[in-house]
Formats: C-alpha cells, structure tokens, sequence
C-alpha cells in the first residue's frame, strides 16, 4: 500500500466520455467495465467479455443472473478508498474520471492489490467519482434488476402452482 501526501505529483487523467444506455443491465454492465478496467479480473468468469459490453446489453436470464451475481461480489465497498475514490473536485466536468496509478492526488491512499474473493488482484488505475455515479451505475440498477428477478421468481411459483 502506498500513501501520497506531497503537492507536486501530478497525475494524468486517462477517461473519456461515454454514453451509457438507460438500461439497468447497461448500467450494470458499464460499472462492471469500469471495476474490470481498474483492477485485473480478466480470469474471474469466461463471459466476462460479453458481460462488459453495456452497449449490447440485451443479455439472456442466465447472463443477468451471471452479471447480478459478478456486480454483488464486485460492490463499491470492495474498491472504496482503495482504487475508486468519491472526490468531487477531481471530476469537476463529469461524474467519474480515471487516472494513471502511478499519478495520484495527494492524501490518496492507494492499494496495490485488492481481495476480491479470497484472492489477491493487482490495481491498474484508480477511478474518482461523484456520489450519483454509484447510484446511477450501480444501486439503482442493480435494485431494479434485483426486483424483476424477484418478480420472475414469483411469477414461476404461481404458473407452477397452477398447473
């Protein structure tokens, strides 16, 4: 773990803007990118490729349920204050901006790995956002999605009792 507190370590920004579409899985699929642009994953499932492609983001049952289960595991909490950071001044013009690891703002405390289910992953970038993007890309959609596989659940129950 590295802590930096001097002024004058300057630190590229590395974002670019993107439109992501108002989807829930979209939403889920783009802050899936984003964790899996910050911190190496690229072993974590064999679909992930297709899971982070939010611009294709009609997904079957199985691939919600896949990138519901991926998102639960990869919460905010895992990442806060670790590589992803809530500073409102370093997005000024959007609601997330990525930096080089290597270029840090001073009083960041950056982790050079993360545990990210029992296993140790190495932190790439590290990503600064505003509150409403967590909400926006990841509680809101993950809560309505959460909410449509409950409702299918129910749903199943009743077509089976019926039958």
């Amino acid at each position: 773990m590295a802590f930096f507190n001097k002024r004058d370590i300057e630190f590229k920004k590395t974002g670019s803007k993107t439109t992501v579409p108002s989807d829930p899985r979209a939403k889920l699929m783009y802050y899936l990118n984003t964790i899996c642009g910050l911190v190496d994953l690229n072993d974590t499932d064999p679909n992930l490729q297709r899971l982070r492609n939010y611009e294709y983001y009609y997904l079957t049952t199985e691939e919600t349920e896949r990138l519901l289960v991926l998102c639960i595991l990869l919460e905010p909490s895992v990442f806060i204050n670790k590589c992803i950071f809530q500073n409102d001044d370093l997005c000024p013009d959007t609601n997330n901006e990525f930096y080089e690891i290597t270029e840090v703002n001073n009083h960041l405390l950056v982790a050079g790995n993360v545990l990210i289910g029992g296993r140790n992953r190495r932190v790439n970038k590290i990503m600064t956002f505003k509150m409403n993007w967590i909400q926006n890309n990841y509680y809101t959609p993950l809560n309505i999605l959460l909410q449509q596989r409950q409702m299918r659940r129910q749903n199943n129950a009743v077509a089976c009792a019926i039958s």
